[in-house]
């Protein structure tokens, strides 16, 4: 079963793009990997979302300036700065 839940998604939606800093316009952005769920027609856990602004987001999943290695090690990174930010804003509290 993969996590869901859009209070998560929602909190994610109000940080800023943690790849350019804008802020307003930003979207819970879903892991592409295997490892975080994501499979043939199947979003990863929404335990495995990034706060993208819908630039980067798009830039993310569509641009081709990016190899397979930079797109794993970007959405490592950026999976663990929407952590840091929803905790350090109080938006994420561990039960």
């Amino acid at each position: 079963m993969t996590y869901r839940s859009e209070k998560l998604r929602r909190a994610v939606a109000s940080l800023p793009c943690v790849n350019c800093g804008r802020h307003g316009a930003t979207q819970a952005a879903h892991s592409n990997l295997q490892e975080h769920g994501k499979g043939m027609g199947l979003k990863a856990s929404d335990a495995a979302i990034m706060a993208l602004c819908t630039a980067c987001h798009t830039e993310f999943d569509q641009g081709k300036g990016l190899t397979k290695a930079d797109r794993r090690e970007l959405t490592f990174r950026w999976i663990t700065a929407t952590l840091i930010a929803l905790i350090e804003r109080g938006l994420l509290e561990i039960a």
